[in-house]
């Protein structure tokens, strides 16, 4: 009696539509805990390279400045989730609470963005209908024209959200933290990739695809090239760098988010 229950429950998990995949993700560790579950839940063996850190800034004291002086800007645009913390722990930091935003309207670039500006019980006034820059910049110029715009953002990263703005607005931009590449060269995920042992490698942002690609030896390089470990991206941006450097994308997600990117994977499986 036992033995049909267990043989539809090994049916059902086998019917899962990444069962059997083998998939890396190479999102900063503290970030991939939700697209690694989902991944699991879908029935993919999953592993963790991650190809940032996230760290503090070397210096403060930008960051501090204009923490002192958000009373002269009319919008504090806001493009990651790591931006919204690194900046709220900032000020908080630095004696202030969310009361020094008052006055201040609020951009997200995604809904994760957004999320984390409601975790932390601020309220968006913005959040554009596409997730990126692109969309985020004419949506934010249509609203701000001649305003002050002040951009949290990474150290490093595409400056086409500040250009656009600076067109119709005064903008200032200031880091809040710093992204430094973290895949150490002995690392046993990319022996792996090396040898074909993975079926995917997500990619979640132009700078991590850079940063695992600099990473991966000729073998490595070669498995991709071929086709045997497939390269998953978030957004055509992320896309564009991994072929810049000269690999090619098995699949890219329509919407710029981890439910996106898992049903871009999917499909691929087919």
């Amino acid at each position: 009696g036992a033995v049909v229950p267990l043989r539809e429950r090994l049916a059902w998990f086998e019917r899962r539509p990444l069962f059997g995949k083998r998939v890396l993700v190479t999102r900063p560790r503290h970030q991939a805990d939700n697209l690694l579950r989902r991944l699991e839940e879908l029935g993919a063996a999953t592993k963790l390279l991650p190809a940032l850190e996230i760290r503090a800034p070397a210096d403060w004291s930008p960051v501090d400045a204009v923490i002192g002086r958000l009373a002269d800007f009319d919008w504090l645009v806001f493009t990651s989730v790591n931006g919204v913390q690194a900046f709220v722990d900032r000020l908080r930091e630095r004696g202030r609470d969310l009361r020094a935003l008052a006055g201040l309207k609020l951009a997200a670039i995604g809904p994760s963005t957004a999320a984390a500006l409601r975790h932390c019980y601020l309220e968006p006034d913005l959040v554009p209908a596409s997730y990126n820059s692109e969309a985020l910049a004419a949506a934010l110029g249509e609203r701000a024209r001649g305003q002050r715009i002040l951009l949290a953002r990474a150290d490093r990263g595409r400056d086409l959200l500040r250009k656009e703005l600076a067109a119709v607005a005064h903008v200032e931009q200031v880091a809040v933290y710093s992204q430094v590449d973290a895949v150490p060269p002995d690392a046993e995920a990319l022996a792996q990739i090396a040898h074909g042992q993975f079926d995917f490698v997500t990619l979640t942002s132009s700078n991590i695809a850079r940063a695992l690609i600099e990473a991966l030896d000729e073998a490595g390089r070669g498995q991709i090239a071929c086709g045997r470990v497939q390269l998953v991206s978030i957004s055509s941006v992320t896309s564009a760098e991994v072929r810049r450097l000269g690999l090619p994308v098995a699949a890219e997600a329509a919407e710029e988010t981890d439910a996106g990117l898992v049903e871009a994977l999917v499909k691929r499986v087919g």
